[in-house]
């Protein structure tokens, strides 16, 4: 059995109860290291073992960006690539760049799992699992194609998946309010996230040029730095101001996910 906080990004484990996090959960069919849906053909496709469910770029908040920064992960040069590239690196996090999104978008249902070219940028090849594992996005967190607990624990995770969307958004727009970002500087660069029209420009678009790029950073001329500060105020929030950023609808969010948990139980 693992506790469910074993199974989140550490940053995380701040912001949920200790007693949900202590919870156990029993998780053995779908794991990372052993890839049940590239060998069982049970599933109406399988996928590549050396591919996974990896075939997809996540979004990453711009306090995980600086996380990975911090701590240097195995893929931290990968970030730091992306950055000094204005490869979509922008003051909310870093964002899949509108080509491999405009692919995404197109693959046939057969393609997730099996095409190379889909691979995540910080998929570690070498050591066959992910580059920035404590600081994940939430869909690689909370994604499993098969759960020991059958349809409830699948419901669960996509519970744990809404809530932490939710709370993953929340906290990277609070770093931009706390940098004195406006609502409207937030909004013009949520237009780059989960798009679904591309202009024949943005299908293989891979990065924002000047004057555009700098638009968006507010004044800002250093983005690594500017991540490292948000990974620090994230790390530094009170329970009291954790409350205050989750409101009604993160509360809302977690008592569903309760709920569901002790469905499994």
């Amino acid at each position: 059995m693992s506790l469910i906080k074993n199974l989140l990004p550490e940053l995380y484990q701040n912001i949920l109860e200790k007693k949900f996090l202590s919870s156990s959960i029993h998780e053995t069919k779908a794991t990372c290291d052993n890839c049940l849906r590239s060998r069982d053909h049970r599933f109406k496709f399988t996928y590549k073992s050396d591919l996974k469910c990896c075939t997809f770029f996540p979004f990453l908040p711009n306090f995980a960006v600086g996380g990975i920064l911090f701590k240097q992960t195995a893929k931290s040069h990968v970030v730091k690539h992306k950055i000094s590239n204005q490869q979509f690196s922008l003051p909310l996090g870093l964002f899949p760049d509108l080509k491999y999104q405009h692919q995404f978008q197109s693959k046939k249902e057969t393609d997730f799992g099996n095409r190379d070219d889909l691979l995540c940028p910080y998929y570690d090849a070498q050591n066959s699992n992910c580059g920035i594992w404590e600081f994940r996005g939430t869909v690689c967190t909370t994604y499993y194609c098969r759960s020991d607990y059958g349809e409830k624990g699948l419901l669960f995770w996509q519970e744990l998946n809404d809530f932490m969307s939710y709370v993953e958004m929340a906290l990277a727009e609070e770093c931009l309010v706390m940098m004195d970002f406006s609502p409207r500087d937030i909004s013009d660069q949520l237009v780059f996230l989960n798009k679904q029209k591309f202009t024949s420009k943005e299908k293989t678009q891979t990065n924002l040029k000047d004057p555009e790029y700098k638009k968006f950073w507010n004044g800002y001329a250093d983005p690594q730095q500017f991540y490292l500060n948000c990974y620090s105020l994230v790390q530094n929030l009170s329970k009291a101001q954790m409350a205050d950023i989750m409101g009604d609808q993160g509360k809302s969010l977690y008592k569903k996910l309760v709920v569901q948990k002790n469905k499994i139980v």
